[in-house]
């Protein structure tokens, strides 16, 4: 019953996501189009860099894992005036430490310079960067307060409205670009604009959902609750950890920033066509996962949390692996299919392919990851991601450097898998001798049919694009059209492989997805 529902919410998540994704495709086609892989594009994600690493340290990533457990424990002991004043206090220290924070970056910007040597080198790139610097980081505030709303909503095990957000975001930057782009000096900084407006509405629209739920922002500035405390407690590590993944990301950047121009830019949109997978399910199921395990942390019951991990990660590799095999397969017809437009060339198209090729072998091992931190976090154990995270920037740094060498930008993207696995192998040993064995026969049962199914599904699609070469490079419509049926075959061929192996898991999906349907449709459908 439980693993029904992991999957319903997962699955319902991951639709909405899934329509996220699609309009951050079309936010990134957007940014191909009016910026390709030039020096603007290169300054916009660097300057991007700087927010998205601040939301990931104070926002999403720690305060996420810190706040849901606490506020989890306030629930079950009931007491609402507790639970509101808990909820004040945080929101206004937050809110403090963000305004001195944006503050800080705005007046300082300017250092980048020296950072970014190579940048000064071109007329007016750095100066567009610290510009798009100062114009975007504001945007870490109302994000913030945004993911802090959402673990207040999750905690409630209300997972939709948060998912829609990141759509808002899109849509703003979407528009933005559109509207005022060519009237813009630079269209980059069109785009910025869309940033802030996005964060914007990220917060607002699901205050009316935090509303029905009986909570209320307010100023409150009694730091002293043991509530507050507990959460920073928390946060500390948890921010660490997650800084050690975005350092990870940060020194990929800046060893790009050294290549060729529009590496910083093609590293972007390669990670931009991973994410899509990431972000479509594996981040849905580490989403509806950690309340669930938070809650059974709460009533003390390790063997309930150990079936919720085992089910989490089946579910991440049936995803994962044949993402692995399609990506490397398709990589360059799928990028030529969604940004070969405007200023985004076939010299792009080929850096970016290049470096999705090495991107694409991390992603079961970045999805692992995120579902058995998950775990350490909802047992309020926040160190044991932290250093293992150090040590995969240990590994990563070096890889970057020696690698970028004889690879370039692939040498970049090959050490960011092969830390990703480092990672996942690390969390994995030290969990096991936590809590005891947890990947049982049938999980590993799981593993080996879809990594047979996705082999085969991989192996198929290779001599079918093979079959289709010639009219894949007659134009960039047959292209599209060929690529799109190529990927819908070898989705179908996946499941078909899996239900032929009688994957349980697989068939379990399914039978959601018709439920679905035929709740849609208003009539009975044969399971």
């Amino acid at each position: 019953m439980e693993n029904r529902r992991i999957a319903r919410s997962a699955v319902s998540i991951g639709a909405v996501t899934f329509a996220s994704r699609l309009f951050g495709l079309l936010r990134e086609w957007l940014r191909g189009y009016l910026l390709g892989t030039t020096g603007s594009s290169d300054a916009f994600s660097m300057a991007f860099l700087f927010p998205n690493l601040m939301r990931r340290l104070v926002g999403e990533g720690a305060l996420l894992v810190a706040y849901v457990p606490v506020f989890s424990d306030y629930l079950e002991k009931g007491k609402r005036d507790e639970l509101c004043e808990f909820v004040h206090s945080f929101f206004t220290l937050l809110f403090c430490f963000l305004l001195a924070c944006v503050a800080a970056v705005v007046v300082f910007a300017p250092l980048l310079r020296f950072f970014l040597p190579r940048f000064a080198e071109v007329p007016g790139k750095i100066e567009l960067t610290v510009l798009l610097t100062r114009m975007m980081f504001p945007y870490i505030l109302f994000i913030s307060l945004a993911a802090l709303t959402q673990a207040i909503l999750n905690s409630y095990k209300v997972f939709v409205p948060s998912a829609l957000t990141p759509i808002l975001l899109n849509m703003s930057i979407i528009t933005a670009g559109f509207t005022i782009g060519a009237r813009m000096k630079d269209p980059s900084l069109a785009l910025g604009i869309g940033v802030l407006i996005g964060g914007m509405l990220q917060l607002f629209f699901q205050i009316p959902f935090l509303g029905k739920e009986g909570i209320r922002y307010r100023l409150s500035f009694k730091w002293g609750n043991p509530g507050v405390r507990r959460v920073f407690l928390l946060m500390i590590p948890a921010a660490i950890g997650a800084g050690v993944y975005q350092i990870n990301a940060l020194v990929s950047q800046f060893i790009a920033a050294y290549l060729e121009e529009g590496s910083v830019a093609a590293l972007r949109f390669s990670n931009t066509v991973v994410e899509v997978v990431l972000g479509v399910f594996v981040i849905s199921i580490s989403t509806v996962i950690l309340p669930a395990l938070a809650e059974k942390s709460s009533q003390g019951d390790p063997e309930a949390m150990k079936r919720i991990l085992n089910f989490a990660l089946r579910l991440t590799f049936l995803v994962t692996l044949p993402a692995t095999f399609g990506l490397v397969v398709l990589r360059y017809p799928i990028v030529e299919m969604l940004f070969r437009y405007g200023r985004f060339t076939s010299e792009s198209a080929s850096m970016v392919s290049y470096a999705i090729l090495f991107h694409a072998i991390g992603i079961s091992a970045t999805g692992g990851s995120r579902v058995l931190v998950q775990m350490f976090y909802s047992l309020k154990d926040m160190k044991t991601p932290v250093w293992t995270g150090v040590v995969s920037v240990l590994v990563n740094i070096p890889l970057c450097i020696g690698l970028s060498g004889p690879l370039r930008l692939g040498g970049v993207a090959l050490a960011g898998s092969i830390s990703s696995f480092c990672n996942f192998f690390l969390l994995y040993f030290i969990l096991s001798g936590k809590v005891g064995k947890f990947m049982d026969k049938e999980t590993m049962k799981v593993l080996g049919k879809a990594f047979s199914s996705s082999a085969g599904m991989g192996i198929a699609l290779f001599f079918a694009k093979r079959l289709f070469a010639a009219s894949m490079s007659a134009s960039r419509l047959y292209n599209a059209g060929l690529t799109f049926l190529l990927l819908v075959f070898g989705v179908a061929l996946y499941f078909a492989l899996n239900l032929a192996m009688k994957n349980r898991d697989v068939m379990q999906i399914f039978r959601i997805f018709l439920k679905r349907l035929e709740r849609s449709e208003g009539k009975k459908l044969d399971l």
